[in-house]
């Protein structure tokens, strides 16, 4: 089964074919379909670096952003947002005057340490 063909089905014998799998999250996506890890059938070998090398470039930007936009709103709920960051959807939130630096001490972008 492949990555597209596995999407939205659990099964208590999964066979795989890991080639057509060009990214981790193929790989994730057609692996966790299995019931357990003794009904996994993986047909023909695979790529190991796919899955043992780091996560894309692109994909630690967005970890970085989500965790700045998650910070954002807890700062908005409990009230202690700086004015300067305004707007109400990602690349205004993310990328406002302030500039957002997290802070090493707390892990907070706008702590100012």
């Amino acid at each position: 089964m492949t990555d597209y063909a596995a999407q939205g089905k659990t099964r208590p014998y999964n066979v795989v074919h890991l080639n057509s799998c060009h990214t981790h999250m193929s790989y994730y996506t057609c692996l966790s379909r299995s019931a357990s890890a003794a009904g996994t059938i993986i047909l023909q070998g695979f790529e190991p670096s796919i899955v043992t090398r780091g996560c894309a470039k692109y994909l630690r930007q967005e970890l970085r952003e989500q965790e700045l936009l998650d910070e954002i709103t807890r700062l908005r709920y409990e009230g202690s947002l700086p004015p300067c960051v305004v707007g109400y959807t990602r690349n205004p939130l993310i990328t406002c005057g302030c500039g957002p630096v997290l802070c090493m001490a707390c892990m907070s972008p706008f702590c100012g340490l």
